[in-house]
């Protein structure tokens, strides 16, 4: 069946999330299912990518003694011995060390062309080369090809830009979430249907059934195969519309559905229309024209493909006989090749087997190197970090005047460091979230922000109400939304640029070049005419039925007598209003003089029905949390940390965001434990509740006893300049206000101190007065670098990581596992939650790293911001998914570190295996060795890791 092929490629392509809330995942989800080395090894093959960073990468690292060379050698030998090569241990390493990183000097004809011919290896290459058999060799030239692309090869036509290009015009406009003021008409309809009245075509079937259609008119052997060279052309796209499809709460969706069958559908409609006319337009006359040219097929296919030298495509344009040149271009490689094997032999040496063998051993030693090097960097570090995590610790015994709880996000690291040299403050890490799932609506906003991992699902929806008079703020905040909708409305009107630019271009010169070249000062500017946000509270508490029934009540009734109003000139008091309604709702007589074709706009076009009522009590359940989930959530959180007793005055509850202008990346920066959000409405909502008395009397009954004069406190930690912002201060009390104070000075010193280490490694950044201006200036492509070099994650007691400078490498979880059950709840949600992002933000680098231009998003210059949800490089392209070159490289090279992400647990090793047992997430992610796992097990004194399936003891305690 169509409908499983569709469903098997799928799994394959990986989600991506809008850029408004940005979130870390790993482009190689659909292989997590295999060991890491496997799923590498098909994913290159699918994808057509890099997974290892090139050979010279790696040698240089080693030559400048980054890499352990002890443990190098250890694995080579370990390889070797797998295949029973060890006694070419010595040859192997040359080859490691000098000769793959210079393999294309190897092969320069000039450094080769004085050797003689080893006619044995020759013979042998030319007799096992693919190139050799047309037929074989074909099917590895169009296997993730069109026919459209057939086509321009071997016609040399241009239908590939022309098909792209109308695909993503279609796309971005249906796909539009209001950065468009022309809207597409009809997107209701959904995107197949819509597409049919846009390109005025007829089809009364589905997108599956026309999808058949078109591929048994192309005569398709392998459906499968095609439709997932179809969605690779545009993988980007093709990812969003998963998402969508798969996300049936996301707003637009549910405005506009879409789905991959309606984009597949839409794709090979292009490729058929271009194609009508075309002299292959299907597969079998394809097979026919091949069979009748096979030499001329091949040759132009691989000049299409850039493999065929520019001597043989000059003889191709020029010449008749096909078949000498393809023989020639073969004869060509193959001595090539076998010139290039002799080259490297001789740097080699010692390899005592026939050229044969030899020739298997090199080929060996490149399919095993990438994953080589990057097990020996990996091994290097975790020996490196056992050592650290294990150096004893002075462990101060005084009280401290307040602990602060970070998100666990690297760039916390450098921060943890500085506070705690001061012995008045401890610090725990937990994801920004703090397990808390929730759908927040921002004051003065319309829409939820889900504020959780983009694995969780948040089912409590919480508003953020005002607590006092803001008659000023939406006075002015209406002011602003006038004079942008009048200068949006000018901009977009037709008739109206010249007039604009005469009227107010000035306003926008002003901002252009103030922001470019005075960014401070625009700033201070602009915040005059900002209003000042009210002080507010959230709706943590769950409403009572009566309060729910009330607010549902009260939605219709506004409705109805804005309608009455607006569209029946018709003023009701508010008695007759909730006559109407009545009359609709529950059927009572009606006692109102009001027309039947109002009442039935009321029921029909503005849905106030029975249905609808019950429909919003029911969502108004969501609102809030029983008392009992409160106290859940927080005793789970605390006993997780391990903060359950010996509480000090203040317990600062640290979220984070960054801040940067003109960023359409700025939510990759952000919170990924919130779905790239900031998370301080997660911490506020988390304070709001624990500082409750009914809470705190529900913890002190199961034994957590948070004394009277002990204060939770938010704040928020800006990642671009290294700030800390204290959010309602209001609930200090007055006689701890002194203390506060001091706590407040602290922490300024220590932003300080972090921002001059950070900007030590912050490219064109002299001073920390750089840093905030490289968070305003709209023209600054990294103003900061974010997630980049994270490698590590340490879960267990701070004791063993405090006072290490990690350079913002590690996560930091806190993790106490006298505190777990038997089962190992609490390490089984750390597993399913943030280590499970901590994979994903971890493998985003990784691959846009090794290679940028497939799985990363390019240069950020080029960048243009498209239907609200993505980037584009240029005028058109595909959705770029990944992380822009500026967020991983300097200068073209590697900045980020790119690894596995390797886990420290500090517990009992049968804890950490019961989690993997009990993980629904991720403990296939752990067993196939996507996240590399040591078990730090102080009660046993020993260290384990786990390596390909087995734990194995690594030290001895």
């Amino acid at each position: 069946m169509i409908e499983q092929k569709i469903l098997n490629i799928t799994k394959i392509i990986p989600s991506y999330w809008p850029i408004g809330s940005f979130i870390h995942h790993n482009p190689l989800s659909g292989f997590e299912q295999q060991k890491f080395k496997d799923g590498l090894k098909n994913a290159k093959e699918v994808f057509d990518c890099k997974v290892y960073m090139p050979s010279d990468y790696y040698v240089d690292l080693y030559n400048e003694d980054k890499v352990n060379k002890e443990i190098f050698d250890k694995n080579l030998l370990k390889l070797l011995e797998k295949s029973n090569l060890q006694d070419y241990f010595k040859e192997a390493k040359v080859f490691l060390l000098e000769v793959s990183p210079n393999w294309k000097y190897h092969r320069s004809f000039e450094k080769t062309s004085t050797k003689v011919l080893n006619e044995e290896l020759f013979s042998y290459l030319k007799d096992n080369f693919i190139y050799t058999n047309y037929d074989i060799l074909l099917k590895s030239l169009i296997k993730s090809m069109t026919l459209y692309e057939i086509n321009d090869a071997i016609f040399d036509t241009n239908l590939s830009a022309l098909i792209q290009k109308d695909i993503i015009e279609y796309t971005s406009r249906y796909l539009d979430e209001e950065q468009t003021t022309l809207t597409m008409h009809q997107r209701e309809l959904g995107m197949f249907t819509a597409f049919k009245y846009y390109e005025n075509f007829k089809h009364d079937g589905t997108s599956l059934q026309y999808i058949q259609e078109i591929l048994s008119t192309f005569c398709i052997e392998n459906e499968e195969d095609y439709l997932l060279t179809h969605l690779l052309k545009l993988s980007g796209w093709s990812g969003f519309i998963k998402y969508r499809s798969s996300n049936k709460d996301y707003y637009f969706q549910q405005l506009n559905p879409s789905s991959i069958e309606d984009f597949l559908a839409i794709r090979l409609h292009y490729e058929m229309h271009y194609m009508q006319n075309s002299k292959i337009n299907s597969f079998d006359k394809f097979n026919d024209y091949y069979n009748n040219n096979k030499a001329f097929t091949i040759l132009k296919l691989l000049k299409y493909k850039l493999e065929l030298d520019n001597i043989y495509a000059d003889r191709l344009e020029n010449f008749s006989n096909y078949d000498d040149i393809l023989n020639s271009f073969i004869e060509g490689k193959v001595k090539l090749d076998t010139l290039q094997l002799q080259s490297a032999h001789e740097v080699i040496g010692g390899f005592k087997e026939n050229c044969i063998e030899y020739h298997k051993f090199i080929e060996f030693l490149k399919e095993e190197e990438g994953y080589l090097w990057l097990k020996t960097i990996e091994d290097g570090h975790i020996d490196t970090y056992i050592d650290k995590i294990l150096e004893p610790k002075i462990v101060s015994t005084s009280k401290p005047l307040a602990s602060a709880v970070f998100c666990i996000d690297v760039r916390s690291e450098v921060m943890r460091r500085f506070i705690e040299k001061n012995e008045n403050y401890n610090t725990y890490g937990m994801a920004g979230f703090l397990g808390i799932p929730i759908a927040f609506v921002e004051f003065d906003k319309g829409h939820e922000q889900f504020l959780c991992p983009g694995i969780v699902k948040a089912k409590n929806i919480i508003f953020e109400l005002p607590e006092e008079n803001h008659d000023e703020y939406t006075k002015q905040k209406g002011s602003l939304k006038i004079f942008k909708k009048v200068l949006s409305d000018l901009k977009n009107n037709p008739y109206s640029p010249f007039i604009m630019v005469e009227a107010v271009g000035w306003l926008f010169g002003i901002k252009l070049f103030g922001k470019t070249f005075f960014p401070n000062k625009m700033k201070k500017l602009f915040a005059r005419f900002k209003p000042k946000h009210p002080r507010t509270i959230y709706t943590i508490d769950q409403l009572s039925q009566e309060d729910i029934q009330k607010y549902a009540k009260k939605l219709h009734l506004n409705l109805i007598k804005t309608v009455c109003y607006k569209e029946g000139n018709l003023s009701l008091s508010e008695e007759n209003v909730l006559k109407v309604w009545k009359h609709i709702i529950f059927k009572e007589k009606l006692e109102v003089n009001i027309s039947d074709e109002l009442l039935e706009k009321l029921t029909y076009e503005h849905n106030i029905t029975n249905d609808d009522y019950e429909f919003q009590k029911n969502k108004l359940t969501l609102v809030g949390f029983p008392l009992i989930e409160q106290i859940d959530h927080i005793q789970r959180i605390l006993k997780t940390m391990g903060l359950t007793k010996d509480f000090p005055k203040f317990v600062l509850m640290i979220s984070h965001n960054s801040i940067s202008d003109n960023n359409p990346f700025e939510s990759a920066l952000d919170c990924g434990a919130c779905g790239g959000n900031a998370s301080l409405p997660n911490i506020r909502a988390f304070v709001m509740m624990i500082n409750k008395q009914d809470v705190k009397d529900g913890l002190k009954e199961r034994g957590i006893n948070i004394p009277d004069d002990t204060t939770f406190i938010p704040a928020i930690h800006n990642t671009t300049t290294d700030s800390i912002d204290f959010i309602d201060t209001h609930t200090i009390k007055h006689e701890d206000k002194n203390d506060f104070e001091i706590i407040v000075n602290d922490f300024k010193i220590a932003s300080v101190n972090a921002r001059e280490e950070r900007l030590q490694v912050l490219p064109y950044t002299s001073t920390q007065d750089d840093m905030f201006t490289k968070s305003m200036d709209w023209s600054e492509t990294r103003p900061e670098w974010g997630l980049a070099g994270n490698t590590m994650a340490y879960v267990g007691n701070r004791q063993y990581t405090k006072g290490i400078n990690l350079n913002n490498k590690m996560f930091l979880q806190s993790y106490d596992h006298t505190q777990d059950n038997e089962n190992v709840d609490l390490l089984t949600r750390l597993y399913d939650g943030p280590l499970v992002v901590g994979e994903w933000i971890n493998m985003e680098h990784y691959f846009s790293t090794v290679d940028n231009k497939i799985f990363g998003a390019g240069s950020k210059v080029y960048h243009n911001v498209v239907s609200k949800v993505g980037v584009f490089s240029g005028n058109y392209s595909d959705l770029k998914i990944g992380l822009a070159s500026q967020s991983v490289l300097l200068e073209g090279k590697a900045y980020h570190e790119p690894i596995r992400l390797i886990v420290f647990l500090e517990a009992p090793l049968q804890y950490g295996l019961k989690a993997v047992e009990n993980s629904k997430l991720g403990g296939h992610v752990i067993m196939n060795e996507w996240i590399r796992l040591v078990v730090i097990d102080t009660e046993a004194k020993k260290v384990y890791l786990l390596d390909d399936g087995e734990m194995e003891v690594i030290r001895e305690l």
